[in-house]
């Protein structure tokens, strides 16, 4: 049963990047705010299952004994978030953000849930 689980989030994540925006073209493209802002409620909780869902068997393949993964670390940091949380956290950021519209929302999410990916840092000024 787990490895259908598994199984069924892959092919999400794939329909979910072949329907993708830049698909039209050939091309595979991230989705980003402009996209996120356009997704239905539903959409966004398949994307967000679809990343964990491939985190889980990418950490599950991987096996006992093998180096951490980015997926290792990534289920770690997000098991301890619903998935509402996830998906309020990437709409405030694109709310807060509207310049970072072309931000991928695996990016968000990654800077925004989980301390893998610190967020940036304002430039300095040059002296």
């Amino acid at each position: 049963m787990r490895r259908l689980s598994y199984l069924a989030g892959a092919t999400m994540v794939l329909v979910l990047l072949a329907a993708g925006p830049g698909a039209a073209q050939g091309r595979p493209e991230l989705w980003n705010g402009t996209h996120w802002a356009t997704m239905s409620p539903e959409i966004k909780v398949a994307y967000i299952k679809g990343i964990g869902n491939m985190a889980d068997f990418e950490v599950a393949a991987a096996g006992a004994g093998r180096g951490p993964c980015i997926s290792q670390a990534f289920v770690d940091e997000l098991k301890h978030l619903t998935i509402n949380q996830i998906i309020q956290e990437v709409d405030r950021f694109y709310q807060e953000n509207a310049d970072k519209r072309a931000m991928p929302v695996i990016e968000v999410v990654l800077r925004r849930c989980t301390k893998l990916c610190p967020p940036e840092t304002p430039a300095k000024p040059a002296k």
